[in-house]
């Protein structure tokens, strides 16, 4: 706990520091500060999302901040920060005092020619790979906080015609804190466990050629070596490997805003307990305009995701997306396929798929109505890793108005209905949640 209060305080006072800093440097760039405050009542009638005993609670969530953007020719920087506070008016969890952070910054060190990014997330994350912790209704189930600190310098090299080289490191740091409050049973306890500490060193080298103006050909290296704690979460599969990756690709414009792009390559690793694993992996996407009022996506791809509770995890993905525009609105929806393996034990731990509506119409000036809905279904192939619950279906719909005042003074009211169920038209033993916002936010 001590370890968790440090480095977000750390985080806290570098941010705040950096952006007093730039505000008296800003004279000399393009700045935006804008402070915000929200106050939202929240009610529940299933805190701990059980088929049976359930209980509802209020929670009051007080959440000030601010974002922060500055542009000059040397420095680009976005930071945002978001303190909050949760009362929960029942005592189904003790207060808690959250942050949600992000910083994002790129120094050009020589004039077009040597680069430094560095970037600093501190998030609520869920533990299971699978599930989104932005889109999950308890506020603390199955979760735990993530910082996640990027050092990168690069070399842009300039070549001969329109070819570009970049050569560069990166130190990724990744940690986890357990989040305090009570299971669902009421019983105070840290959330599930901690997710699994990492430290990544990468160096890489991509060869841009930009062929014409609607084509670009891209090929790359890069040598990654990633370490963590190997007694942690008592782990007995090694938390270290060496790994090579190569790959090459292109991206077409084939009409106005209308894309084909593909990549494909091979990453080999090399674990510290003598296992060798290798694995194909792809990024590949269509994006077709149809005269501007319909945007359709195909896309796939295979590659290496952040998994809080396995060293090493590949994602693949299948998704399927249409987007029509309206003079007062936007309607889409999507298709999607994901599945989880381990590639060390080669192992499938989790596989996702689902179906997504949403939409959102202006009433009239400044009342705006959202609506979305989905259907997913979740498997999890290995006992050791947890799961919010056991159901294998989630379905969930959301409404919404939202009122927009002068002074950039915003109401929003908010409804979702949450149904997890063993079979998609089996409601026996289901576990059913309704939950109701209303939110007041201020922008200075």
């Amino acid at each position: 706990m001590k370890t968790r209060i440090a480095r977000s305080g750390a985080f806290i006072f570098l941010l705040n520091g950096l952006l007093l800093w730039l505000s008296i440097q800003a004279s000399a760039a393009d700045y935006e500060f804008k402070p915000f405050v929200s106050l939202s009542e929240e009610i529940t009638d299933n805190i701990y999302e059980v088929a049976t005993g359930r209980r509802s609670d209020f929670t009051t969530r007080v959440r000030p901040g601010a974002t922060y953007r500055y542009k000059s020719p040397l420095w680009t920087w976005d930071a945002a920060y978001t303190f909050e506070y949760r009362n929960y008016a029942r005592g189904s969890n003790g207060d808690e005092y959250n942050h949600d952070g992000s910083l994002k910054g790129n120094i050009a060190l020589v004039d077009n020619f040597f680069f430094l990014d560095l970037s600093d997330t501190y998030k609520r994350v869920t533990l299971d790979v699978a599930r989104n912790a932005a889109t999950e209704t308890s506020l603390f189930v199955n979760q735990s906080d993530q910082n996640v600190a990027l050092f990168s310098p690069y070399l842009l090299w300039r070549l001969r015609g329109d070819n570009t080289l970049k050569t560069g490191y990166s130190f990724t740091d990744t940690r986890y804190f357990g989040v305090n409050g009570t299971d669902k049973t009421g019983t105070a306890s840290s959330q599930g466990t901690n997710g699994i500490d990492k430290q990544e060193h990468r160096g890489y080298a991509d060869l841009t050629n930009e062929v014409t103006s609607k084509l670009s050909l891209t090929t790359g290296y890069a040598f990654t070596r990633l370490e963590s704690d190997p007694n942690q979460n008592n782990n007995s599969v090694s938390n270290r490997y060496n790994k090579h990756d190569l790959s090459g690709g292109f991206k077409y414009e084939y009409a106005d805003k209308s894309f084909i792009s593909a990549q494909i390559g091979n990453s080999w690793q090399k674990f510290d307990n003598g296992e060798n694993v290798s694995n194909l992996f792809w990024n590949a996407a269509i994006i077709h305009d149809f005269n501007g009022a319909v945007v359709g996506t195909l896309e796939t791809k295979v590659a290496f995701t952040e998994d809080p509770l396995v060293v090493s995890t590949m994602e693949t993905t299948y998704r399927a997306r249409l987007d029509k525009t309206f003079s007062r609105g936007i309607i889409g929806g999507a298709v999607f396929y994901s599945e989880y393996v381990n590639t060390q034990t080669d192992a499938m731990d989790h596989r996702a798929q689902g179906v997504s509506a949403n939409g959102r119409y202006e009433i009239m000036q400044n009342v705006t109505a959202t609506l979305a809905t989905s259907v997913e279904k979740y498997s999890q192939q290995t006992v050791s890793q947890q799961t919010t619950t056991g159901y294998p279906y989630r379905l969930t719909g959301t409404g919404g108005l939202s009122f927009a005042f002068n002074k950039e003074l915003t109401l929003a009211l908010t409804y979702t209905y949450v149904a997890e169920r063993y079979g998609f038209r089996d409601a026996a033993g289901a576990t059913e949640i309704n939950k109701g916002v209303v939110e007041v936010k201020k922008s200075f």
